[in-house]
């Protein structure tokens, strides 16, 4: 039976509260499962997983059953890109730590490492949804994420701002961060980049996730 009016609404909200919970409270669970450090890549690949589910308005699904699978399925694969986006980020962080600040050339050098930061920002934003969406290699997820998200610039810093006001929500709430704090940022960055995904259609984009999951 499907409600109408404020109870249909009332209804909806609350299951969509209680979705979110959950899917929340699964990350926790099996990043936790893999010890944080093997845990943490394959989980947020299978909370992404879930949520694109959500997005392409897909609910009648277990959502623990495609979380184990997803989790299972991607651990070695995700925990790889895991540690590609790992060692970058410390060549960039020790970039910015060591370069000396006086001079001119120093200063140029800077610039350049935090332009290559901003654009590697821009691939992280995107990495787990184009990797839940697309069927490719590790080197492809990258590449894509960087190319969708510079291609559709306005997505990319609407997804910013979100993220700003998200963090700014939880900062006042901190209460809510172990039950929503997870899933909401992912459902925001699956969404706005599944906008992009529509946008890209007309592009040559190879085969998406099989849904056998």
């Amino acid at each position: 039976m499907r409600l109408g009016g404020l109870s249909g609404r009332f209804f909806r909200i609350s299951e969509w509260i209680s979705r979110l919970a959950y899917v929340n409270f699964l990350w926790l669970l099996f990043t936790l499962t893999g010890l944080v450090l093997l845990g943490i890549m394959p989980a947020t690949v299978a909370l992404f997983a879930v949520i694109r589910k959500w997005v392409l308005g897909k609910n009648e699904f277990s959502v623990f059953s495609v979380f184990w699978k997803t989790y299972r399925k991607e651990f070695v694969k995700s925990n790889f890109l895991g540690a590609v986006l790992v060692i970058f980020s410390f060549i960039l962080y020790v970039d910015l730590a060591f370069i000396p600040i006086e001079g001119i050339f120093f200063t140029l050098i800077r610039f350049g490492v935090l332009v290559i930061s901003f654009l590697f920002l821009i691939v992280l934003l995107y990495i787990f949804p184009v990797y839940v969406h697309y069927d490719w290699k590790i080197g492809m997820y990258l590449k894509y994420a960087f190319i969708l998200g510079a291609s559709y610039p306005h997505f990319t810093f609407g997804m910013m701002i979100g993220i700003f006001i998200l963090y700014l929500i939880l900062t006042i709430v901190p209460g809510v961060i172990p039950f929503f704090s997870v899933s909401l940022l992912a459902f925001m960055i699956m969404w706005t980049a599944n906008q992009v995904f529509k946008k890209a259609e007309g592009l040559t984009v190879t085969k998406t996730k099989t849904e056998s999951i």
